[in-house]
């Protein structure tokens, strides 16, 4: 009788309840988030319950390689074209979106490596947030080679936008040469490190490291990361300055010193190059006007000649693109002219039977020309002479004809340049 009135009045309890449920939007929609808050947390507390997670393209980490140098051996394969490698995880549903490409590591282990070729290595996989139950591929094939170590030289070169207005210059680079370790193939390729400087918008000088790469014989970079050098940066020292050109000062004046013998004379000098690049501090650039150089000696020259000179020293310039000129010294005679009196008046081409008379049996020569020769000639080297050829008896006003085969070339000139020339038969 009893358990007959409480069934009773339970089941009057449940529909008090539902009908305070059923009439109550409020507690409709408590119910369906206690309901929700309810199964997460049963899904949380419960391990049991899980689900696989595939990811694509996951990156694999290689380990060992310390084991592999340590037995003369090296890895040739890169480990970074190593892609298209799947992970399939086993995680619980409180951590399945924990489980991402960041949280799931691969490794490539060579530490059980002992020889040099094609070696055929399995891929391993752990996460903190499941289990990894597959990797595709599950194994990847890796070359190894044998260890090889060589000595380059580190270089530095500019990049970047170079401004016409600037010198640039590597000063220092520690260090000058670095070790290449890596397999054998790729170390023979290697022949220097470069460290490459972006000097964009740079305006003045300035110490920095920079990262090095590895060139081949031709300046190539070599691929990939498998050669590596000892140290991976350099301190590079480097000098940006503000440049101007200037003019050589070719004054003949200030560009030569010694006398020339007498009789000749400096026409001009010629400075090759004649425009000189500095570099330096701005202040000082600005008051400069034109560079000049060591005199040249032209004592006792009679011929043009050519020779080189040093640019005078310019305290606190960085850089001159040329510290000698090459200077051309052109040396002429002076021309001279001379007068030479008394020089006898003949006549050619005389016919048989005739006599030539003169108005003035003599003339006065004037000789022009280079200065050696005017002062080396006489009278007795001129041939002055009327040429009487085919003509009659009879009186003639005939020009003076000059030569001097000893001096070919001066410039002969008469005085009086013609004369009266008087035709006779022999027996008048």
């Amino acid at each position: 009788m009893k358990g007959r009135q409480a069934f009773e009045y339970l089941k009057k309890a449940v529909r008090w309840i539902w009908r305070k449920i059923g009439n109550n939007l409020g507690w409709k929609i408590l119910s369906v988030l206690m309901a929700l808050l309810l199964w997460s947390y049963i899904i949380s507390a419960d391990s049991t319950i899980t689900q696989v997670k595939t990811l694509a393209n996951v990156d694999v980490t290689t380990s060992g390689l310390t084991v592999l140098q340590s037995r003369d051996l090296a890895l040739l394969t890169d480990p970074t074209e190593l892609d298209d490698i799947h992970v399939r995880v086993e995680a619980s549903q409180a951590n399945y979106a924990r489980v991402t490409n960041d949280t799931v590591h691969v490794e490539l282990d060579l530490s059980q490596v002992s020889k040099a070729g094609v070696q055929e290595i399995e891929l391993t996989g752990v996460t903190t947030y499941g289990k990894v139950i597959q990797i595709t591929p599950s194994s990847v094939e890796v070359v190894i080679e044998s260890l090889a170590s060589r000595y380059v030289p580190v270089n530095a070169e500019f990049s970047g936008d170079l401004s016409d207005g600037y010198w640039y210059n590597i000063n220092r680079i520690n260090p000058t040469q670095v070790t290449v370790t890596g397999p054998a193939s790729i170390v023979r390729r290697v022949a220097s490190a470069l460290a490459r400087i972006n000097v964009t918008d740079m305006t003045s000088s300035y110490t920095r490291s920079v990262q090095l790469v590895l060139l081949d014989e031709e300046g190539n970079e070599v691929a990939g990361a498998q050669a590596r050098p000892s140290i991976t940066e350099a301190m590079v020292n480097f000098e940006i300055y503000p440049k101007i050109e200037l003019a050589v000062n070719d004054r003949i004046d200030t560009a030569t010193i010694g006398t020339l013998p007498e009789g000749y004379q400096i026409s001009a000098i010629e400075v090759q190059p004649d425009v000189i690049t500095l570099a330096g501090d701005p202040t000082l650039l600005s008051e400069l006007d034109a560079l000049s150089f060591e005199p040249v000696d032209v004592t006792d020259r009679v011929n043009s000649f050519s020779t080189v000179a040093a640019l005078n020293k310019l305290k606190d310039i960085r850089y001159m693109s040329s510290e000698q000129v090459t200077v051309t010294v052109f040396i002429d005679e002076i021309e001279a002219s001379a007068t030479l009196s008394g020089v006898p008046l003949t006549a050619r081409g005389v016919q048989a039977g005739r006599t030539v008379s003169f108005s003035s049996e003599n003339v006065t020569v004037r000789a022009t020309g280079a200065y050696s020769s005017v002062n080396s000639v006489a009278p007795e080297d001129i041939q002055a002479y009327v040429d009487v050829s085919g003509l009659a008896a009879g009186e003639y006003t005939l020009p003076v004809t000059l030569l001097c085969d000893s001096h070919s070339e001066l410039y002969l000139e008469s005085d009086p340049a013609s004369v009266t020339v008087v035709i006779a038969s022999a027996q008048n």
